[in-house]
């Protein structure tokens, strides 16, 4: 049996470079955190390696508002912040404010702190070289945006802070929590015919999705004019120099165009799931909902979303706030049997690395060839023996690709430590299961 590693109980306080850094705290870090659920983990998570790197006080991240997302939330809405204080103590000092005596040397007002633009993916160097010496001489800085301001590959004792964030200190609040357990337990209760297994589909196929992937599907005048009008109103001319009925023909041959539910639908059939299987799907509002989920319902009639498990008054305080519903969707995916994504992004990269950190790689995970599947959809003479013979194959390379483990860790966008924990983070797994439950972002039971 593997004897796991005790991990340290603070951070490697040595220097990186030719930066010497002090001892006691160096300063205060503020950063913002912007774009969806998983996107403002990733950064809460690099925030907290930064502050480690610059031995720095982190003040609690707040979150940008986002014109697609729409989502006012601060960090307490989503994340316990007691709790994620308490479980950094030792490892990064964490506070709720900037002192009152230093927040009144800038007339109480958080512009006219020091700010810093730091280029994407800096490495820990440029931190060392070019931050630290700014937070020396003010003793605050601040850092926004920070969407992917740290590259991947960073030192071990920085890359643990890291799994410590992501598997201890991010558990969800309370209302959050509360309403999640509820759900799981149901979708647990309507899969009694497999034994409370279940498959759940991340299904990226909103309005603000298809609008960005410049696909058509009904085509014509009026999706035209529907998506058009999105595009500007969330992204302000950024598609109007672009040939966009090139750009779609050329995403769909790529596998780039969101899937919809009755491609979905198919490529499960093909893939040997029946109509006894019980499917959660964890989605944002659909586009077109009713005549585009019809389909795959009559394809999948067990199958549930976080509406139909829930009652109207328990959703009514997530209502308007995208990166709460999305929380819910996440923890019922967390401990699904199957794991199904059908676009990249940051919930399905942050859901397969938690799913194998909490199964120690033995979680199952889908992830279809969309260039593949798109031509196969495509192909009218194709019978339905041999489809299903193209996604046996599929899924056996699914499988295969999702228990792979890179002998030479090499860290990069595609292959991050938030989709691969394994083996840095190992030293957080517990042998008694439930108890690494506990040290997960949403502090519940597994199935049993």
């Amino acid at each position: 049996m593997r004897v796991q590693k005790p991990c340290p109980v603070s951070t490697d306080r040595r220097h990186l470079g030719s930066v010497e850094v002090s001892s006691d705290p160096t300063g205060y870090l503020i950063v913002e955190a912007n774009g969806g659920l998983n996107q403002q983990r990733s950064a809460i998570c690099n925030a907290v390696a930064v502050a480690g790197i610059l031995n720095a006080v982190l003040v609690i991240p707040s979150f940008g508002y986002n014109s697609v997302w729409k989502d006012p939330s601060e960090f307490r809405d989503i994340y316990d912040e007691d709790h994620f204080i308490a479980t950094l103590e030792g490892y990064v000092k964490v506070v709720k404010e900037l002192p009152y005596e230093l927040i009144s040397r800038y007339d109480h007002n958080i512009t006219n702190i020091p700010h810093l633009r730091v280029e994407a993916w800096a490495p820990a160097k440029h931190y060392l070289g070019k931050v630290y010496p700014v937070m020396q001489e003010h003793g605050v800085i601040r850092i926004a945006p920070f969407a992917n301001r740290l590259a991947m590959n960073v030192p071990s004792h920085i890359q643990l802070l890291r799994c410590i964030t992501n598997y201890r200190a991010l558990r969800f609040s309370s209302p959050i929590t509360t309403l999640a357990q509820k759900l799981l337990n149901r979708m647990i209760e309507r899969s009694s015919m497999t034994g409370g297994k279940y498959v759940s589909v991340h299904l990226r196929f909103e309005e603000d999705m298809v609008a960005f992937s410049c696909c058509l599907y009904d085509g014509g005048d009026a999706e035209k004019f529907e998506m058009d009008s999105f595009r500007e109103k969330g992204w302000k001319g950024k598609f109007k120099k672009k040939d966009l009925d090139f750009v779609a023909g050329r995403n769909r041959i790529d596998g780039k165009c969101p899937l919809t539910p009755l491609e979905v639908g198919m490529m499960l059939r093909g893939m040997g799931f029946d109509n006894n299987t019980s499917i959660y799907l964890a989605s944002g509002k659909l586009y077109k909902a009713e005549k585009n989920l019809a389909p795959l319902l009559k394809m999948f009639p067990l199958l549930y979303t976080k509406e139909s498990l829930a009652t109207s008054d328990e959703l009514a305080p997530f209502q308007g706030y995208s990166s709460r519903l999305a929380a819910l969707d996440y923890t019922v995916c967390l401990f699904s049997e199957v794991f199904v994504t059908t676009q990249g992004g940051n919930f399905p990269h942050f859901l397969m690395g938690h799913r194998r950190f909490l199964f120690n790689g033995h979680a199952k995970t889908i992830k279809p060839d969309k260039r593949m599947l798109v031509g196969l959809l495509e192909n009218t003479t194709i019978s339905w023996k041999d489809f299903k013979d193209d996604m046996d194959a599929m899924l056996l390379e699914s499988d295969r690709k999702g228990m792979m483990i890179p002998r030479v860790r090499k860290f990069n966008r595609k292959n991050s430590i938030y989709t691969f924990p394994l083996p840095e983070c190992d030293c957080l797994q517990s042998h008694d299961s439930s108890l690494g439950l506990n040290h997960t972002l949403n502090a519940l039971e597994p199935p049993r």
